[in-house]
């Protein structure tokens, strides 16, 4: 369950309020922010990118049962500086949160944001035609669940938990060999 500030339980309470949509995306090159406003806004010392009615973000679903849950988030006709940080960084697995935050009649934020999503970036199809449209899809860290985590008793294994560790070295080599206990 989300906790909300008194302040923001109270706009939510009052009716039909203005909703500021705050993306926070890690690339390997940097980290990107957008805002569904449609001018640039400033908050927690950063410019988010406004990117108004050229983005939407799909369902996003909780629940109380211990699942893997996701979002997609699209973009489309957007500049060609956002599709070079699409296909010139690595982002599988990096961080994204998406928070929600209520503003008041003169468009600043009543209160701090919450965070409705935060979990992991997946797969960014893009479309190149004369505008660009990327999707991105956003899993819960409950993905990894469901990834294998295999492990070896080797030195390479070793050496990427405690690299210098010489415990391992000669493991390999062990493997075959026939040992004699006891007797002359």
């Amino acid at each position: 369950m989300k906790t909300v500030s008194v302040g923001v339980d109270a706009a939510f309470k009052s009716g039909n309020i203005p909703l500021l949509v705050l993306v926070e995306m890690e690339f390997s090159g940097g980290t990107t922010r957008a805002c569904n406003a449609g001018y640039n806004f400033v908050w927690g010392g950063h410019t988010w990118i406004g990117v108004g009615n050229l983005g939407k973000i799909g369902a996003i679903q909780e629940g109380k049962d211990l699942q893997m849950y996701g979002c997609s988030l699209e973009l489309s006709g957007i500049p060609p500086e956002m599709v070079a940080i699409a296909l010139n960084n690595e982002y599988q697995g990096n961080p994204a949160t998406i928070w929600f935050a209520p503003l008041d009649e003169n468009y600043t934020i009543l209160a701090d944001p919450i965070i409705v999503f935060k979990g992991r970036m997946d797969t960014m199809p893009i479309e190149l035609g004369e505008t660009a449209t990327i999707q991105l899809t956003i899993e819960s860290r409950l993905v990894d669940w469901e990834r294998p985590r295999i492990s070896r008793y080797n030195d390479v294994d070793q050496q990427k938990l405690h690299p210098g560790d010489k415990g391992l070295e000669f493991i390999a080599q062990m493997v075959e060999k026939e040992l004699v206990w006891g007797g002359s």
